[in-house]
């Protein structure tokens, strides 16, 4: 070994920097031929790109139906043109990926691909959208599938805590707060994946966007005009989302019995600020300094200090319809007490404001590293501009992140915190072998 190599000493942190200036990129947007909008991000030194179909129409649409969640996995079994398996095979032969998702209001299907198999992809990908084949077999599949995951699911203390507290905390009759059970799985018919794509691809398809990234040529923007903007569109069908506001029934304090259990699972939620509000983004990061990350206080008491639990979580859940913090985490049946006490104990040291500058530049420094993680690729750039159209942020909520995280400051956090984040509206769940719920 050379002489002149030498070990480093592991005894002196590396440099910490801090972050320039964080802007999010433009997607530039096209309209095709038939007015549907095409958003294109051409940044990668890979030949490689991603094609995203977002379409308006998701879980409050379908008003909880089990649906919604089982269209794009069973559009992928089969299409028109390449029935009975044959759209998986013609992917994975050419190494592409499909990617399906469904949130709230929308319902989302990607690929991605080498740019060496586009234009034989392309149309393949088109027949799986807008000809979906819904065969028997695909449909049985899925939700066999889907129910046995679910029947296993209901055992477990964490969905049971869940389920009862989406009913206090949303609304017993809200869709956000439908629960996914076998009964309502295996109801679902091949007629009702049939409704429901039109529902979405007919009359939704004058709000559907595309999102275009990786290494884009011209005649890639070309293809997805000759292939998508050459469908009919009927632009006076209203695409409108289902936004009905939550009725939490807050305070609250609730015990699901889950005999032999080893293990409860506790929830605390609060009700809170809607998203538009402009105290959103710096109460969103005092609930990242109460839960939100490996060094918050609730892990640095209740996990490091106290022992009661591995991991607990605390995060800010915004919408159309509401806003509540959630504090979540399993902990030995023993413990469930301790944990509900240190929890209010936490959040209501929150309220001081007592952050040390050391706190302070941990959880900037956090903060910032997980904004600039949406920066580092072409793909995760448009997914954050498809996760402002999916959660109704506005185009210039990357930039306020930015300005609130730089300018946040102690006395502020704690007076965010106190404002909205009141302990006399928690609403408290616990799943588990134990008699009772106690403060």
């Amino acid at each position: 070994m050379s002489d002149k190599y030498t070990h480093p000493d592991r005894s002196v942190p590396p440099v910490v920097r801090p972050f320039g200036h964080l802007a999010l990129p433009p997607m530039e947007r096209i309209k095709l031929d038939n007015g549907l909008a095409l958003n294109v991000y051409d940044h990668s030194h890979q030949d490689v790109s991603e094609l995203i179909f977002l379409a308006p129409g998701g879980v409050a649409e379908a008003m909880g139906s089990p649906v919604a969640s089982m269209l794009v996995p069973v559009m992928l079994d089969g299409s028109m043109n390449y029935p009975d398996g044959k759209l998986a095979d013609i992917f994975e032969y050419n190494g592409a990926k499909t990617i399906p998702s469904v949130s709230d209001h929308y319902t989302g299907s990607a690929l991605r691909m080498l740019n060496s198999h586009w234009s034989h992809l392309l149309p393949v990908y088109a027949d799986m959208i807008f000809s979906p084949q819904f065969s028997n077999q695909a449909v049985d599949t899925c939700k066999l599938r889907m129910a046995q995951n679910a029947a296993i699911a209901m055992q477990r203390v964490e969905y049971k805590a869940q389920a009862k507290l989406k009913e206090l905390a949303y609304g017993v009759e809200h869709p956000k707060a439908v629960m996914e059970i076998p009964e309502s799985i295996e109801a679902v018919s091949r007629q009702d994946f049939i409704d429901w794509h039109r529902h979405l691809i007919n009359d939704g398809l004058a709000g559907t966007e595309l999102f275009l990234s990786g290494r884009v040529s011209p005649a890639m923007v070309e293809e997805v005009n000759r292939v998508f903007g050459s469908i009919r569109i009927d632009h006076s069908l209203s695409c409108s989302p289902n936004i009905v506001p939550f009725t939490p029934e807050a305070p609250a304090e609730c015990f699901v019995k889950s005999p032999g259990a080893l293990q409860s699972a506790i929830r605390l939620a609060i009700p809170s600020i809607p998203r538009t509000h402009p105290d959103y983004i710096l109460l969103r990061c005092a609930v990242v300094a109460l839960g939100g990350y490996f060094g918050s206080r609730l892990m640095a008491n209740i996990r490091e200090d106290k022992g009661y639990t591995y991991g607990i979580q605390a995060g800010l859940l915004g919408s159309p319809e509401g806003t509540i913090m959630l504090v979540q985490t399993s902990a030995d049946n023993a413990y469930v007490d301790g944990v509900l006490r240190e929890t209010r104990h936490e959040i209501e040291r929150l309220y001081s404001g007592d952050f040390d500058a050391g706190e302070m530049e941990r959880l900037r420094q956090y903060l910032m590293s997980s904004l600039a993680q949406n920066l580092d690729t072409a793909f995760s750039i448009t997914s954050y501009h498809i996760t402002e159209r999916v959660s109704f942020t506005g185009p210039d909520y990357f930039s306020r992140q930015f300005d609130v995280i730089s300018s946040m400051t102690p006395e502020a956090l704690g007076e965010v915190a106190r404002r909205h984040l009141p302990l006399d509206k928690a609403i408290v769940v616990v799943a588990g072998d134990m008699p009772s719920v106690q403060s």
